[in-house]
């Protein structure tokens, strides 16, 4: 806060707003500065970067061109000398063989051979069937040729075995399932050789493949990484792709700053990883040369890719240079954080100087100012005097002294007249928050004692009309029991075939005595006595759906189940058969038409303490409006054309005798689920008494609140 304040202080000074007036061209002009510094040290660094490595790439090109050239210069010197062609025409088969062997050592050949033009006419290997025409024209035949295994080793035994590189994990890259790669690239040259006839002898066939060779591309990255070619901590790369995979590469596995000075050896090569998707996309798939930064490995790079062709003028790899981007990075942001240095060491030295010079020209102001500042804060007797100037600032002083004598004075008659009007004001308000209390506490009470009164009405003509209506059906329901019974005794054995029917009648019977019953203690609570047993609750509920199953079936309603309550309690069966009978018809009854409601159990607990079992019924209907849903537990309140508005009450007090929870919650038009919670141990409650009485010495307590609010008043 106090530090806010502060701010603000020095938002409103003329001194800081010389100040800011002042330096504020001097930042503005900084910041552009800086701005087109950064701008143009991007740009132009990043222009000389990618030229560069455009220029690495063309150079690392050319070398593979130049190698071209020299693979079948080195032929025709072979073909052509006069040995060579002399064991030929003898043929001298060991000769030849000793010449073949001596230049491929010399040339640093993986593979020289002399293939006849009988064989030549036999092979079946792709690339002699392909080019055979061309060869007996008499074109020779030099560049890229990617050959499987098979024709590896149809060429030179253990040629596939040196082609073989295992495929590493590379991150960016396009997801394959293949783990070895076993082609192989190879610089490839085909000579043909013809007699003094101008007849085919034959071909001489030489190749360098190039997987794990790391020859070639050191040799590129010698001659375009030189030593001074790159700031410190940088590292030129040439890598060599077979489809996506690093075949020949000087890029390390570990991080750039792992192997500075360091001479890495095959095993050090990230050779086997693969290319990121996005650079493979763009250069092999869509045959483009790529200019840009891009994730090599472990690193990012500036990167320059190119689709290598091969003698079939088929894309099959790619060329790639380049150098990690961190260096280059730490000299940018160095460059940066030096040019904000000295921009911001020329801000504050223009600051200080403006501010100190500003501080001599405004000291009356600030006089002045700190005068002002202490009758704000309440020191009336604060007084500017005299000033060491004498221009307008002092004759405004002497104004300004005055009108703080008379301002004192009128502050001393309005602060007296002010607490005279306060403690009045205190005094009335005192009488009416007691008063307004006190009303409020009678209104509240009024409203529970008109509901209670309603209820109170409604439960008694209830209590009368239930020991009518039990009268009547008790007499019939014991001629039922007294008829079954001497039906039984007469048939004998031979009701054993009806005797589960002769069941379910002496039990509906009995349900029916205990409807009645609970209908009495419903509007006679005092008199309760009650039977009860320790269940499965899951038991009951299935229970219940079997003597409701005809209406749910009448009605097209199917019930699905979701038992998870696993906890034992101590209930009435009746007593919460009869809710469970209630919720599931209204709630069939408020699905209207053929569909389906969810009966589930739970365990319940509060605090992670298991407490009893929960039951909801959910139906899927029409639901309940937030009018109705306040009156639901209501007697007598119902919306339906034929109900009574006795089942939700009924049940409402039975689940409270258990001393339960009944909730409800419901959406229009989205449906309602309806819960009861029954505690483990049954212990049986009758609140009523106990809220009349509440209620009677809550009405006492506010009335002889609102009669001291009076005396005090």
């Amino acid at each position: 806060m106090r530090m806010l304040s502060r701010f603000e202080t020095l938002q409103h000074s003329l001194k800081y707003k010389l100040l800011l007036l002042t330096v504020l061209p001097l930042l503005l002009t900084a910041l552009g500065f800086a701005v087109m510094a950064g701008y143009w040290t991007t740009s132009y660094t990043d222009r000389q970067l990618y030229m560069k490595v455009s220029a690495d790439l063309s150079v690392a090109q050319g070398t593979l061109n130049i190698l071209q050239r020299e693979q079948l210069d080195s032929l025709i010197q072979l073909a052509n000398g006069y040995e060579f062609r002399t064991n030929l025409l003898k043929a001298y088969r060991q000769g030849v063989q000793n010449q073949l062997q001596e230049v491929r050592q010399s040339r640093k050949l993986d593979f020289l051979r002399f293939i006849t033009a009988a064989q030549l006419e036999a092979s079946e290997e792709a690339t002699l069937h392909r080019q055979r025409d061309t060869l007996k024209k008499g074109e020779s035949i030099t560049g890229l040729s990617v050959l499987p295994a098979d024709e590896l080793e149809s060429i030179q035994s253990g040629l596939s075995q040196q082609a073989k590189i295992l495929l590493i994990d590379t991150p960016y890259a396009e997801l394959t399932d293949r783990s070895i790669e076993d082609r192989a690239m190879l610089l490839r040259t085909l000579y043909p050789v013809f007699n003094d006839f101008n007849q085919l002898i034959g071909i001489l066939d030489a190749g360098v493949i190039f997987n794990r060779n790391t020859n070639v591309v050191d040799m590129i990255r010698d001659l375009v990484y030189g030593q001074g070619s790159l700031p410190e901590g940088g590292i030129g790369t040439v890598t060599l792709f077979l489809d996506d995979v690093r075949i020949s590469t000087n890029v390390p596995q570990s991080t750039p700053e792992a192997i500075l000075g360091k001479t890495l050896s095959v095993n050090d090569r990230a050779i086997g990883t693969r290319v990121s998707q996005a650079v493979k996309d763009h250069v092999l798939r869509q045959g483009n040369k790529w200019l840009n930064r891009a994730f090599v490995v472990n690193d990012w790079y500036i990167s320059a890719y190119q689709p290598l062709l091969d003698i079939d003028n088929q894309k099959i790899g790619m060329i790639y240079t380049g150098f990690n981007e961190a260096p280059f990075n730490r000299i940018y942001f160095k460059t940066l954080i030096e040019s904000s240095v000295m921009i911001g060491f020329i801000m504050l030295f223009s600051g200080a100087l403006v501010f100190q010079r500003g501080r001599l020209l405004l000291q009356p102001l600030t006089q002045l100012h700190d005068a002002v500042q202490a009758v704000r804060r309440g020191n009336m007797e604060q007084r500017i005097g005299s000033l060491e100037t004498s221009d307008e600032l002092a004759d405004l002083a002497i104004e300004f002294d005055k009108m703080l004598d008379l301002l004192e004075e009128r502050d001393y008659q309005i602060r007296k007249a002010n607490d005279e009007l306060e403690a009045t004001v205190e005094q009335r308000t005192r009488s009416l928050k007691r008063r307004t209390e006190a009303l409020k506490q009678h209104i509240k009470l009024l409203k529970n004692t008109r509901r209670q009164l309603l209820d109170k009405e409604k439960l008694a003509v209830l209590g009368e009309l239930t020991a009518g209506i039990a009268h009547e059906i008790n007499n019939p329901a014991a001629v039922i029991l007294g008829s079954i019974d001497l039906l039984t005794d007469e048939l004998g054995a031979a009701a054993e075939p009806a005797q589960a029917e002769i069941d379910m009648i002496i039990q509906q019977v009995y349900r029916i005595r205990s409807l009645i019953n609970n209908l009495l203690q419903y509007s006679r609570p005092g008199t309760y006595v009650d039977s009860h047993a320790v269940q499965n609750i899951n038991t009951v509920c299935d229970d219940t759906l079997l003597l409701v199953r005809h209406a749910l079936d009448k009605q097209h309603v199917s019930v699905d189940l979701d038992y998870q309550a696993t906890t034992l309690v101590e209930f009435n069966t009746q007593q919460i058969q009869q809710v469970l009978v209630n919720l599931i018809l209204n709630a069939a009854h408020a699905t209207q038409g053929p569909g389906k409601i969810l009966v589930s159990t739970q365990d319940w607990t509060e605090e992670n303490e298991t407490k009893g079992v929960c039951i909801s019924v959910t139906d899927f209907g029409h639901g309940i409006s937030n009018h109705h849903l306040r009156q639901v537990f209501d007697p007598f309140f119902t919306t339906k054309e034929s109900g009574t508005g006795l089942g939700l009450s009924v049940s409402h007090g039975i689940i409270q005798r258990h001393s339960g929870k009944f909730n409800v919650q419901s959406k229009e038009g989205q449906g309602s689920c309806f819960t009861i919670c029954l505690p483990e141990h049954y212990t049986p409650t009758n609140s009523q008494d106990d809220s009349v009485s509440e209620l009677l010495d809550g009405l006492a307590q506010a009335e002889r609140t609102n009669r001291r609010a009076i005396r005090g008043a």
